[in-house]
């Protein structure tokens, strides 16, 4: 008898996914995240002035693919969902997480994100099959 793969494992290793959202015409926009796979689950922080953001909140059907850092990507893409959290406990879960994962230049980007004159608020973009 054969065993199922587990969800997402094709990420394993990975460093950045392309994260295929769609725009309200149904044109896909593919944009290179990084990423943290967990428990069958893939996480993404990011904030919520993004066009990924507010594409997800009109259409949470997303495609995701392995890619490299400029987001081509090195597999074909699969069908998944995608949900949004602004839970203070969850995002600072996952988002100290994702930064880890990075190492130095997880720690800088942290670094350099202190001093954003952005407004926006911190969100953590919950992918699922």
């Amino acid at each position: 008898m054969m065993e199922e793969p587990a969800p997402f494992s094709q990420f394993e290793g990975e460093k950045v996914i392309s994260l295929e959202t769609y725009r309200r015409n149904g044109q896909p926009v593919r944009t290179p995240v990084w990423f943290l796979k967990e428990d069958g689950t893939l996480y993404v922080h990011t904030d919520d002035s993004t066009g990924k953001v507010k594409r997800i909140r009109r259409n949470p059907r997303v495609r995701v693919a392995p890619s490299h850092f400029r987001g081509k990507p090195k597999a074909d893409y699969i069908e998944a969902q995608a949900g949004l959290q602004t839970n203070s406990g969850t995002l600072e879960k996952y988002r100290s997480r994702i930064y880890k994962k990075y190492g130095f230049q997880g720690t800088i980007t942290r670094f350099l994100q202190r001093f954003s004159r952005s407004k926006a608020n911190d969100i953590i973009i919950i992918i699922h099959l």
